[in-house]
């Protein structure tokens, strides 16, 4: 049996994002659509250990934040509202925080100057509004998973780290920005580069699909919102001494509270590849 992206768009990867990518077997990529050699993972969070470790993932909880694995709520009706296999990390205070991290934060397999690499996630935030709490998600340096490592005790993206996704500031209602940065050099987002600013709106309990493209013979950058493309920054563009190409870098989410009401982000699945 053949099956394409398109077969899987309405709750699954994105076909104009991953079309370089075979579509994955048993949850791993294992070639490019041509058939050259590709590695990574999609992860739909069927099941979770007891162990955290066990799953190749490492969570850390700040304060009383809290992460579990949710029953699935699919609906083919509603596909914008339900999914399968579902993770959950909600916050309950304010400077909680709740980080999920490929690779047990002992290994961060992918690097953005290698070759070509596509992440892409589905979320939904239960509430958005100004000063409630930040989001990050996309690709981070192995370290970043340590607390407020991401996103700092001022409710700003930390610089300590190489980053590269989206980001919902403290400071903003439902605006997603894409953004980049090399640790300890200033961030690339919207305030930066206008093509980065506002890239994507939240709608509370609606799912939305984040992804990005790296295309190492290019050297560009492009972003894509529910599949479609909203940003793509060319070689000129990209701010040589502020891109993250030097470290590997590792999937990552993090939600961080700034206010004190409970803020629940629901992770659909996740994935990331690259090629060999």
């Amino acid at each position: 049996m053949n099956v394409t992206f398109s077969e899987m768009s309405t709750r699954g990867l994105s076909p104009k994002l991953w079309g370089k990518f075979a579509p994955p077997i048993g949850n791993s990529f294992q070639s490019t659509a041509s058939g050259n050699p590709a590695f990574g993972f999609f992860d739909d969070f069927l099941w979770k250990a007891a162990t955290t470790l066990y799953d190749g993932y490492f969570a850390l909880l700040t304060g009383t934040g809290t992460y579990l694995r949710i029953a699935t709520d699919w609906n083919p009706a509603a596909p914008t509202t339900t999914g399968i296999g579902l993770w959950q990390m909600l916050n309950t205070a304010d400077n909680d925080e709740a980080i999920l991290a490929y690779g047990n934060a002992l290994d961060a397999p992918f690097k953005l100057n290698n070759s070509d690499l596509v992440f892409e996630c589905r979320l939904k935030c239960a509430t958005v509004a100004v000063s409630q709490y930040g989001l990050f998600v996309g690709l981070a340096e192995l370290g970043s998973q340590a607390t407020t490592k991401v996103i700092n005790t001022s409710n700003a993206i930390d610089n300590t780290y190489d980053l590269c996704g989206f980001q919902k500031l403290y400071g903003e209602t439902t605006a997603v920005d894409a953004m980049y940065q090399v640790g300890g050099v200033t961030k690339v987002d919207g305030a930066v580069t206008t093509k980065l600013d506002s890239i994507a709106t939240l709608v509370a309990s609606t799912y939305i699909k984040l992804g990005f493209r790296y295309l190492h013979n290019a050297h560009t950058l492009e972003w894509f919102v529910d599949g479609e493309k909203k940003a793509a920054l060319t070689p000129t563009e990209i701010e040589a001494a502020n891109f993250p190409e030097d470290n590997f870098l590792t999937p990552t989410i993090v939600l961080a509270s700034g206010g004190s009401d409970d803020y629940t982000t629901v992770v659909d699945w996740w994935a990331c590849a690259q090629m060999e």
